[in-house]
């Protein structure tokens, strides 16, 4: 009996042995592939942070100073639009208070406008034909000529300086028949959100690098 005794503790203390030892290596072998998990999400979460950053360089856009745009915002008085200018220009015969108004073409269309200006608290509004305000933003980024590309800072100068044209004097900044122009725009009307629509609409007709977007 104690011979057999002897022989079970041997077997149970072997089986305990053996099991100590695969429960060891499964430890180890859980310890191994966790590690190999956490570093393999590490490296992607690094390769996803890098690949975010380098789109973020690809995508981003720096502005040169070769590069900046010239544009301007504005407010018109507006009394119609038309698909085309026979029915603005017969709009507009129609309502003695649209004699000072210009017709602006914006892609396609027409746009009867009364005033201009740079400061939406300085609209008026006419009653007839009822008016409403239009805002729109001025473009000369495409134009070659330097005194085009300069209208829409020129004319949303708060001050309106260059809007004075009784004193005749020249500017090599400005259009050529900039004082032609400004003068038969102040025969309509000594207001200036008036002139400068109309010396607007003037060059805006005869240069398609002047963009309008509303």
């Amino acid at each position: 009996m104690k011979i057999v005794s002897q022989v079970m503790k041997k077997q149970i203390f072997r089986a305990m042995l053996i099991g100590g030892i695969v429960g060891l290596f499964g430890v180890a072998i859980f310890l191994g592939i966790l590690q190999a998990s956490t570093q393999l999400s590490l490296k992607n979460d690094s390769n996803e942070v890098a690949s975010s950053n380098n789109k973020d360089t690809d995508t981003e856009t720096i502005p040169t100073a070769g590069g900046a745009t010239k544009s301007s915002m504005f407010f018109a008085s507006q009394a119609g639009v038309y698909s085309n200018y026979e029915s603005a220009s017969s709009f507009v015969s129609e309502h003695p208070s649209l004699k000072e108004s210009a017709i602006v073409e914006v892609d396609g269309k027409f746009y009867v406008w009364t005033s201009m200006v740079t400061d939406e608290s300085q609209l008026t509004f006419l009653e007839d034909p009822a008016t409403f305000k239009k805002a729109f933003n001025v473009s000369s980024d495409s134009c070659k000529e330097a005194t085009i590309a300069e209208l829409p800072s020129v004319l949303a100068d708060k001050k309106a300086a260059k809007l004075n044209f009784k004193e005749n004097s020249k500017d090599s900044t400005l259009p050529a028949d900039w004082q032609s122009i400004g003068a038969a725009a102040s025969s309509i009307s000594n207001d200036v959100s008036i002139i400068r629509l109309q010396v607007f609409a003037h060059y805006k007709s005869k240069n398609a690098c002047l963009q309008v977007k509303f």
